[in-house]
């Protein structure tokens, strides 16, 4: 019997070796020759659009796959809801497919929320990129399941060099420390809005998308989150009434932080400036008195150089230089 209670009590502490090994260690979430499923939940795509992901996928040295239905059009959806939700449930199911990418956002993608089967999901888990309407996904998915999503580059987007050195830095590269710094021409437009350092769960992606989540089993939970916003072509007032919204609703109550992207095109028009706040002014007016660590300009958002954001994943972010910072075990425990 000492015999067998030894046998158990060093297997016991090889298995424990084990689990704290691959939780230490720091594989890339993805190596060359890897599969990549394409999937589009919301908005159609075109021929090209499609020719343009599977490039950018190859120069990366990543192999692509796709149904056929990724190419059909139902007014501006991608398909029928059903065809669009057959997509994600058999890529997810696919054990040949590594991560899955979505070739664009558009709309279309909160029709099939309520109808994910999200234990297919949570069996299943594999890195699923994109951003835009995408958001409302990302965050059901990490809702439901506890399972980390990644806002940024949608496949049929510009991989510029600073987007694919980014890319490649949290998908292909094994260093222990992921280090984000803000595009060098975002600079002059970046602000901070109150000073601080930030420390907690990354949470957010589009801010009108986060919006109509609220009321919803889909909405963020907020507590100890950096969120993280972004928006593109919303007049001032219209950024204004959601971030308003969020503050009157108590949702930015016990964040650890705020981070907004480039709001692109939403500053008022030229012909009605006069008559209107510039967005900087709205975004100092709603934030700043929230007296929590908050900068303005960061590089996300529907823009070509753009960084890749973990939602459900700790980080911490200085504000004075504009840099994120995410430990690669954080993202292992979940997908290596």
């Amino acid at each position: 019997m000492p015999e067998l209670h030894c046998f158990l009590y060093k297997k016991l502490l090889l298995n424990f070796g084990k689990f704290i090994f691959n939780m230490l260690k720091t594989n890339p979430l993805l190596k060359k020759g890897d599969t990549i499923g394409l999937i589009t939940p919301a908005g159609f795509i075109t021929e090209e659009k499609l020719q343009k992901t599977i490039e950018n996928l190859a120069s990366f040295g990543l192999k692509s796959v796709y149904f056929d239905s990724v190419l059909e059009k139902n007014g501006y959806l991608a398909g029928n809801d059903q065809s669009r939700l057959n997509e994600l449930h058999t890529m997810y199911e696919n054990t040949e497919v590594d991560a899955i990418i979505c070739v664009r956002g558009g709309y279309g993608t909160t029709r099939i929320l309520d109808r994910i089967n999200y234990d297919i999901i949570k069996k299943n888990p594999k890195p699923l990129i994109g951003y835009s309407d995408i958001t409302a996904l990302i965050n059901a998915v990490y809702k439901k399941t506890g399972i980390p999503g990644f806002h940024g580059i949608i496949g049929a987007g510009d991989f510029t060099e600073y987007t694919s050195e980014n890319f490649e830095k949290i998908f292909l590269s094994d260093s222990e420390i992921i280090n984000y710094e803000i595009f060098k021409d975002h600079k002059k437009d970046a602000f901070v809005i109150h000073s601080g350092e930030m420390s907690g769960t990354l949470a957010g992606g589009n801010l009108a998308l986060v919006i109509s989540a609220i009321g919803t089993s889909f909405e963020i939970s907020w507590k100890n989150k950096i969120v993280f916003l972004e928006d593109i072509g919303e007049a001032p007032y219209k950024i204004d009434r959601m971030l308003t919204q969020l503050i009157s609703g108590g949702k930015f109550k016990n964040v650890k932080g705020i981070i907004l992207g480039q709001f692109k095109g939403c500053e008022p028009e030229e012909d009605d400036k006069e008559n209107s706040f510039s967005l900087k002014e709205v975004i100092i007016d709603r934030i700043k008195p929230l007296e929590i660590p908050a900068v303005y300009g960061f590089s996300f958002g529907h823009i070509k150089n753009q960084l890749v954001f973990p939602v459900g994943i700790k980080a911490k972010f200085n504000t004075e230089k504009l840099s994120l910072s995410i430990k690669r075990k954080e993202l292992n425990r979940f997908f290596v």
